[in-house]
């Protein structure tokens, strides 16, 4: 077995322990081409959004595709094939059904749980109810669906069918305004959270879009181009800081704790099949000296966080996913020497 003992982080009574990796670059099959976003289904099934090679990027293109996988390395399926140009962000409805943003085509799809197409929606303009560049989708308790409209600067509240409801926001650097945002989630109580990835901050809203707080900024490198967010259940929120290759964590008040730099330094059982298979690799792998940097996180984008409170975060270019657990209520073990 390649790798190293698990990897823990211990700051401020909280502990979270690397779990393990998930998946490998692969154009199809069993692995992810840039993986962008990450949506939790029903019965522990998981779903990666591959956005596709750089190179095609504005092409309809079969590695553009949404996989389901499940935490202990079963590989269930994927689908979506050759349907999205710029596919973006991932959420599920309450009845297990997926969504799926598409920048490009500026358009919402939706799929059942067998991977079938179900619904379109989504017209490109700047009204309301219409949408440039649409990227973060997050669902809230009633299964209305907001809308992360980067292109114009706001975000849009719809039905799961695509009836528009409300919106809130603008293009600006002030508070409640936006400059390219990305990714949104909605937490336990409703509230909002969306990565203002051009502002480098987070900002957080109430359902009806009221401004409440802003945490993060460019200051000190402390958030460069946030693209996603999460909440997990005691209120610490996780941010993917895309441009400094990490996740940073938040206490509820905004206060940073700490920040994971990603610890995959053993294969992920997809890779370690293919490691074991080819003796070159082999080799290669064992002339590596500082392991630690395979293990790093490479542009983090999308993140999400289990009812277990295991965080789930897309390692884009390195075509994986890097798992951790949250360990509540630690104390640090007593030794007597």
């Amino acid at each position: 077995m390649w790798g190293t003992d698990m990897l823990t982080t211990t700051v401020a009574g909280r502990t979270w322990n690397f779990k393990k990796a998930v998946g490998r670059n692969a154009a199809a099959g069993n692995g992810f081409t840039q993986p962008y976003d990450v949506a939790l289904g029903p019965e522990g099934v998981i779903y990666v959004l591959s956005r596709g090679a750089e190179g095609a990027g504005g092409v309809v293109a079969p590695n553009k595709r949404i996989g389901k996988v499940t935490m202990d390395d079963q590989f269930l399926g994927d689908f979506g094939h050759s349907e999205f140009t710029w596919p973006v962000a991932l959420a599920v409805d309450s009845e297990g059904n997926l969504f799926c943003s598409d920048e490009h085509l500026n358009i919402i799809a939706s799929y059942n749980e067998d991977g079938e197409r179900i619904g379109e929606w989504g017209e490109v303009g700047s009204d309301e109810g219409q949408l440039n560049g649409p990227n973060g989708i997050a669902f809230d308790a009633d299964d209305n669906l907001y809308v992360v409209d980067s292109g114009n600067g706001r975000v849009q509240k719809f039905t799961k069918d695509g009836s528009f409801l409300a919106t809130f926001g603008s293009a600006g650097s002030d508070e409640g305004q936006f400059d390219k945002p990305w990714g949104i989630t909605v937490d336990s109580s409703g509230d909002l959270f969306v990565a203002d990835w051009g502002n480098d901050r987070v900002q957080k809203f109430s359902a009806g879009g009221t401004h409440l707080m802003t945490f993060g900024s460019a200051a000190g490198g402390e958030l460069n181009h946030p693209s996603s967010v999460a909440v997990d259940s005691e209120g610490d929120v996780y941010v993917a800081d895309w441009g400094n290759k990490r996740i940073q964590i938040y206490e509820p008040d905004g206060n940073v704790i700490t920040s994971l730099h990603g610890d995959a330094v053993e294969f992920s059982a997809w890779a370690a099949e293919v490691i074991n298979a080819n003796p070159d690799a082999q080799k290669a792998y064992r002339r590596v000296q500082d392991r630690t940097q395979i293990g790093l996180l490479d542009r983090p984008v999308g993140i999400a966080i289990d009812a277990d409170d295991n965080l789930i975060i897309t390692d884009s270019t390195r075509g994986r996913l890097q798992v951790y657990t949250k360990e509540k209520d630690y104390m640090d073990p007593q030794f007597n020497l």
